[in-house]
């Protein structure tokens, strides 16, 4: 296994579960950044192999910004900035970095992903079962519907002809055919449960995954910190997986 010395920009519950797997591993964590910390110097910088960002979205674009400047790789786990995309982007191509992100960077959902997407091939065919998708958070989780959701719905909508957008708010009334419901609910300490279901008047189908902590989520994003090293351009957790699977 190769040694990195990494960044974490974001020293939350998930920064921390990151740091206590990557020692683990044998591998360092040379700046942690957050709210309270001072700026990092260019020396820091220079020392570091991989920038993993779990942090707030509304921030994204500035906090990466002198990581790409001093091209470094970068894993992003934060969700919820997709209207940044072209700055992000922008980042990437101007500074020759390689960037990985992803909705959720949990093994097991990745292929949970994957089963998505053949479940809803297979529901193509069969016009009587109707799909939906439900997800269930903390109580201080920000985003609504959960990034992963939302990834999940592309899925399906990409796969399955008959639904052709994504309805993310409550429904206080019929919802129109081609509408793929995605509901949430916000209650308690739960890390995240993630459900598409195939409802029909004689069954119902569920696919299902459930995180039973953090851990998932960080072994993910080490995984992505392994696979980002060297490369440049703008990634998801699926190019990695092709390439893995290919």
């Amino acid at each position: 296994m190769i040694f990195m010395r990494l960044a974490l920009v974001g020293y939350g519950k998930m920064g921390k579960e990151i740091e206590r797997l990557a020692l683990e591993r044998g591998w360092s964590v040379d700046v942690r950044v957050d709210i309270d910390t001072p700026p990092v110097t260019q020396a820091q910088r220079n020392t570091i192999d991989v920038v993993i960002h779990f942090a707030t979205a509304n921030t994204l674009v500035n906090d990466l910004l002198p990581w790409a400047e001093a091209h470094k790789p970068i894993v992003v786990g934060t969700t919820g900035w997709q209207d940044q995309k072209q700055q992000i982007e922008k980042l990437v191509s101007t500074n020759q970095i390689g960037l990985i992100y992803s909705s959720n960077f949990s093994i097991g959902v990745n292929i949970f992903f994957r089963l998505v997407k053949i479940a809803a091939q297979m529901m193509d065919t069969f016009e009587d079962y109707d799909a939906f998708i439900q997800e269930i958070h903390h109580k201080n989780k920000i985003d609504s519907p959960s990034g992963t959701a939302l990834t999940m719905g592309q899925i399906v909508l990409n796969h399955l002809k008959r639904k052709k957008e994504l309805l993310n708010e409550t429904s206080h009334g019929k919802i129109r055919p081609e509408q793929l419901h995605i509901s949430s609910v916000r209650s308690g300490a739960v890390i995240g449960t993630h459900t598409l279901a195939f409802d029909s008047a004689v069954d119902i189908i569920e696919l299902k995954h459930t995180a039973k902590n953090r851990s998932g989520l960080a072994l993910g994003s080490l995984f992505a910190a392994e696979w980002i090293r060297g490369k440049k351009g703008l990634y998801t957790m699926d190019d990695a997986f092709q390439e893995l699977f290919t």
